[in-house]
């Protein structure tokens, strides 16, 4: 880590301490969001150029079509410091889901997050401070782990490894194709792991990341290149939205 970052680092792992008690981790599937047919999901993900943050969403109906893709630039405020993309990532893309609710779409049930949520060293991954900064229940979908885990699932597509935190379930290394590499699914706000992994399971694709991630992967690429092809809505440059904390 940069020594120039060291005292913004403790400033945030403060944060994050102080944070992560308030994220809502139902103790049961059924205590918190289960995705039903129809929802709106909103897959979301991000590219830099500097400090301009290209944010992009695919929204798609639980089960259903797609409603589009959506991207954006909006400036990134924290730097690049490992460990603490939740301040970096997080208020990009709380900017691009405020300015989504301005647009006359449906209402949005669901975010999946290209990140980690309770799969975090502090229990705050990207997916729990937008899951909190939104009040909308949030799961994470990373393609690396910040947590050791002792073994990859089985080949077989739906295998699972658990990811354990000082011994408690925080996620699981979730194979979803047979014999591909496997993603890292975590709880974010207000969803317990099962659904989170069958919300994750039930999004189509052949690859490795479900398409409406890779949608939203793609066009946040696209935008960050200039390239704004006829599939995605550019909603151009979109302002701040700060925290409710």
């Amino acid at each position: 880590m940069d020594l120039d970052h060291l005292p913004l680092a403790a400033d945030a792992e403060a944060t994050q301490t102080r944070l992560a008690p308030r994220v809502h981790r139902p103790a049961r599937p059924e205590d918190g969001y289960r995705p039903a047919p129809g929802d709106v999901v909103v897959s979301l993900d991000i590219q830099y150029d500097g400090d301009d943050a290209h944010v992009a969403a695919h929204l798609h109906r639980h089960g259903g079509a797609s409603l589009g893709v959506y991207a954006a630039v909006t400036p990134a405020t924290f730097p690049y410091i490992p460990g603490y993309f939740c301040f970096r990532e997080g208020p990009p893309l709380l900017a691009l889901v405020h300015h989504l609710t301005t647009l006359g779409l449906p209402p949005l049930n669901v975010l999946v997050v290209d990140g980690h949520g309770l799969a975090h060293p502090r229990r705050f991954g990207v997916a729990c401070w937008l899951g909190l900064a939104t009040s909308l229940p949030t799961v994470g979908c990373a393609k690396s782990t910040l947590i050791h885990v002792d073994a990859e699932p089985a080949a077989e597509r739906g295998s699972t490894t658990a990811v354990r935190l000082d011994d408690e379930l925080v996620g699981v290394v979730l194979r979803t194709q047979d014999g591909v590499n496997p993603l890292y699914v975590s709880p974010g706000h207000a969803i317990h792991l099962e659904p989170a992994v069958a919300l994750v399971m039930g999004m189509d694709g052949p690859y490795r990341l479900p398409d409406p991630l890779r949608a939203a992967d793609q066009a946040a690429r696209a935008h960050c290149r200039g390239a704004h092809g006829s599939g995605m809505t550019d909603l151009g440059a979109i302002p701040p939205v700060a925290p409710p904390w």
